[in-house]
């Protein structure tokens, strides 16, 4: 297999969706600087859980340090804000605020979100079930945790926190979650429906969703090291877009793997994303697999190291550093290719793939040129 190359910048076509900001509040740390440098460093970000959380299948975690809600987002309406939500917000908070908190991004009634999601926040639903059995009455529950217990509240808050109009939707797909939303994203756009979108995907990490994982696991899986976080990315228009484009979005493909063999799905997947994208497997110059923990996840990487150069996967550390983020994961692949390439000027007009598995069969896959912060 012949060795990736780099592919001499053209301009872009004006409807090319771009992607020209992005943020991360990870295991590494609350902004894309300090996510870009754990990426980099390829540190496991894997820490001993909180006592307060009780039990757990494991005692290592990967969750985000110094995250206080109130201390992050102020008291006002975060006396019973859900984790999910809140690291939503302060992912926005990093891509469209300057460091004095104001607006950095200028946006209009048609700039939308989308965020992926696996099934909103774990901890807020068992808890307020919990309630209805435990407490007195049925009904003698804490109504001010409602809304937070709907699968759209952290896109519809960030949107509110924003003063964002557009469009605003939730995408439920896990580990896939965040490829989904890119394509949503970019099929609204192709529409007119939305001139900008922030998408992304996020996960919070929960003694509720520790021990789903834990028994929904399947035998022979190695037990799962959670994380949580959030990635969130500015999407516009190459010809409209305000500031330079970081990498162009060439292709988004999805598949269902029907059949119980996901690398075969995944290599079908791959195979049409480089299609429609116009270029070869041997361009890819980085791919960065989902790196989940199952057999799905490993039938991945072996599906992309069949079909790629070689060095394609190593260029990216693998994602097993943050734990096994679920519904942020695929986001953080992209983040991951962007902090390498922005440190790289190697990269400068290389190809990404990115993909995703899930144990539901979801299949996903992502084609990006990279372009350069100078681009």
């Amino acid at each position: 297999m012949t060795t990736a190359s780099a592919t001499p910048a053209a301009p872009l076509p004006p409807q090319t969706l771009v992607i020209t900001g992005w943020s991360a509040v990870s295991p590494y740390g609350l902004g894309r600087t300090e996510f870009a440098a754990g990426v980099r460093g390829g540190a496991k970000a894997a820490v001993k859980a909180d006592a307060g959380l009780g039990p757990l299948p494991s005692s290592d975690v990967c969750t985000v340090p110094g995250f206080d809600i109130q201390g992050l987002l102020g008291k006002k309406g975060t006396a019973k804000m859900d984790r999910l939500t809140a690291l939503a917000l302060v992912a926005s908070d990093g891509l469209l605020l300057d460091a004095e908190g104001n607006p950095a991004v200028e946006t209009d009634d048609r700039t939308g979100v989308v965020l992926g999601i696996s099934m909103g926040s774990l901890e807020n639903v068992t808890d307020f079930l919990r309630q209805s059995y435990t407490n007195e009455r049925p009904f003698y529950v804490d109504a001010g945790r409602i809304p937070f217990g709907s699968l759209n509240h952290a896109a519809g808050a960030t949107a509110i926190r924003h003063g964002l109009k557009g469009p605003n939707t939730t995408v439920a797909g896990g580990r896939a979650s965040g490829l989904l939303a890119l394509n949503y994203a970019r099929r609204l756009m192709s529409q007119g429906r939305a001139t900008k979108y922030l998408v992304g995907s996020a996960e919070e990490f929960s003694a509720a969703h520790a021990w789903i994982e834990h028994t929904a696991a399947a035998p022979g899986d190695e037990a799962a090291l959670l994380g949580e976080g959030c990635g969130l990315f500015l999407v516009e228009h190459a010809g409209s877009a305000e500031r330079p484009p970081l990498a162009a979005v060439l292709s988004v493909e999805t598949r269902v793997d029907i059949d119980d063999d996901p690398g075969a799905a995944v290599t079908a997947c791959a195979r049409r994303a480089l299609e429609r994208a116009g270029v070869g497997a041997d361009e890819v110059w980085a791919a960065v697999p989902c790196a989940a923990p199952t057999a799905a996840g490993r039938a991945e990487r072996e599906a992309l190291a069949a079909l790629l150069p070689a060095d394609a996967l190593s260029r990216v550390p693998s994602m097993e550093l943050l734990g096994d983020t679920s519904a942020a994961s695929a986001s953080f692949q992209i983040a991951a290719v962007l902090g390498i390439a922005e440190a790289d000027p190697d990269s400068r007009g290389r190809i990404a793939l990115v993909s995703a598995v899930d144990r539901d069969g979801a299949v996903a896959c992502a084609v990006l040129r990279l372009m350069g912060e100078n681009a």
